[in-house]
């Protein structure tokens, strides 16, 4: 075994041997053996590895990645993949904190880049919600044998050897956890894997947040749309009673009824025939009560068919069915803190029946295709012109429903039997129409006010502001409206003519009042027979009878 020469001896030989004049060797005789040897061996290179290159390079694509989409559900399948790839995990999952403070599970991926079925989704929840409350990364190397976790049914039960946990941080507040998992020890995770992962975590926060105020803004303009729509309508309609106000009885008793419930938040049931200003009285009630700052939102459930009925109402998520592409509010969402008024609500199918009574149970709904609950607070106001009892007798409403709907009913009565208010709405549609199409008209002659007395109009209010526009378009300026301009058709309830009998005038009447209903619901048996309030077989009946064929009058109106 060599020794090393004296370090001492060594110096005195290089005074006598290097001229005094050399810097470099003057600084060289003050150091120690020991530390010329040191200075002598080969320094590592100042430059990474190609391994650390190469990690370096994933985050930085993970990083371009996650920052390059707004799409919810896409960012959250780029996110859990990068992390996988970061820290070679088998497993990777991400939760989202919700309002109610608890994490909620968003999705589960594994390392060949597939979404994992439900049946795998099991984790430590126990370390997620640690790395929530601690607002820190909860790293546990080999969690089998870890004193403070290997006591958790789920460490045992999943066999878990490395799991880490990151919390993604905004402000200091806990968007949600990252948390990736390993069956096995393959991939040693180091101190420097953790800070890569806690530099791309800080990254996806940023994502998230710009993501979450993409969707707001996506969501905000969804409901300016409805909203620009239902306000378009409002605008043509009383804020006030306007319509709803007339002198006859059967009016006031739903005024004072109207009076009473718009102070509350109580479910309305309206009935009436079609065209007796349902939607009329549902706004009166929205704009006259607390919510009137909020959105009133209305909904024909007779209209759309039952999958586009369901997107419309709950709304739905990208990708849910063809052509959903992008998430979207629907019309609970958007009468959050409002109204939301359906009309014909007799018509909805069983199947949204249920889910209808679930968000009156429990004020939440989901989007189509979505997971996530959301939480509203609106006021329901229901309409129908079927007899919703009897539809419950008949099995074809759910009863459960029909009792969520009918706190307060309130029965609208058809237009015939409303006596002078006819006169009222009539004066208050020509002043409408003369307005629009800049007319003189002074009013109407005794005839043609004493026909729309007389008239049974099946189709209530919005028969007679039909009549009247055709009046005003039709008559001359400075010129009384006739009977002939309201294009009702023969005098339906002529008086007596001396030449017929009492049955026979009231057969005419008869039939004619049929025609008139026939051509006024497009010549629809079941909407006519609802307008007049008779069955659909009676109908049929006085039909035969009368030689009335639904054909003729459809080749009649195509002719007109």
């Amino acid at each position: 075994m060599s020794q090393l020469p004296d370090p001492e001896k060594k110096h005195e030989a290089a005074e006598t041997d290097t001229p005094e004049s050399d810097p470099l060797e003057r600084l060289n005789r003050g150091l120690s053996q020991w530390e010329r040897e040191l200075l002598s061996e080969p320094r590592p290179s100042s430059r990474p590895r190609v391994a650390d290159l190469g990690r370096f390079q994933d985050l930085l694509h993970a990083s371009r990645s996650v920052t390059g989409t707004l799409d919810p559900n896409e960012l959250l399948i780029r996110v859990v993949d990068a992390m996988i790839r970061i820290a070679s995990a088998d497993r990777g999952f991400l939760m989202l904190m919700h309002d109610d403070g608890k994490l909620q599970f968003e999705i589960a991926r594994s390392k060949d880049e597939t979404t994992l079925p439900p049946g795998e989704f099991q984790i430590s929840w126990g370390i997620a919600e640690e790395a929530a409350h601690r607002r820190e990364t909860v790293w546990v190397p080999d969690a089998v044998g870890s004193s403070l976790f290997q006591d958790r049914k789920s460490v045992r039960a999943l066999s878990l050897r490395t799991v880490v946990a990151l919390p993604i941080l905004n402000g200091g507040r806990v968007l949600g956890v990252l948390y990736i998992d390993s069956h096995s020890i393959t991939h040693e995770v180091t101190t420097e894997d953790i800070a890569l992962l806690e530099g791309f975590a800080s990254q996806v926060a940023i994502a998230l947040d710009n993501a979450r105020r993409h969707e707001a803004l996506r969501d905000s303009k969804n409901r300016l749309e409805i909203e620009n729509s239902n306000l378009r309508r409002a605008l043509k309609e009383e804020v006030q009673y306007g319509l709803l106000v007339g002198r006859s009885p059967a009016m006031a008793r739903v005024v004072e009824l109207m009076e009473k419930v718009i102070p509350t938040q109580v479910s309305v049931l309206i009935s009436g025939e079609t065209g007796t200003g349902k939607e009329l009285v549902a706004r009166a009630i929205h704009m006259n009560g607390p919510r009137r700052e909020q959105n009133f939102i209305a909904v024909n459930c007779g209209a759309l068919p039952e999958p586009l009925l369901e997107s419309e109402l709950f709304g739905y998520k990208k990708g849910a069915f063809t052509g959903a592409n992008e998430d979207r509010v629907g019309l609970f969402e958007a009468a959050d803190n409002g109204t939301l008024f359906l009309d014909e609500v007799g018509e909805m199918p069983s199947s949204l029946q249920v889910k209808l009574l679930r968000v009156l149970q429990d004020s939440n709904i989901r989007r189509v295709g979505d997971t996530v609950a959301r939480k509203v607070n609106i006021r329901l106001i229901a309409a129908s012109n079927r007899d919703l009892r009897a539809e419950v007798d008949a099995g074809r409403f759910r009863q459960d429903l029909f009792y969520r709907l009918n706190v307060v009913p309130i029965a609208l009565p058809p237009l015939r039997e409303r006596g002078e208010d006819v006169l009222l709405l009539a004066r208050h549609f020509l002043d409408q129409f003369t307005k629009q199409q800049q007319k003189r008209i002074p009013g109407m002659v005794a005839e043609a006010r004493d026909l729309l007395l007389r008239h049974p109009w099946p189709g209530n209010v919005r028969e007679l502001e039909n009549a009247m526009a055709r009046a005003v378009a039709l008559a001359d300026e400075d010129t009384s409206l006739e009977p002939n301009l309201f294009g009702l058709g023969a005098s339906i309830t002529r008086r007596w003519d001396g030449q017929h009998t009492l049955r026979q005038t009231m057969e005419a009447v008869e039939a004619e009042t049929i025609r008139e209903a026939l051509r006024h619901c497009e010549s629809n048996v079941s909407r006519a027979a609802r307008a007049l309030g008779v069955s659909r077989q009676h109908l049929h009946n006085r039909m035969n009878f009368h030689g009335i064929r639904r054909t003729r009058l459809l080749n009649e109106s195509g002719g007109q």
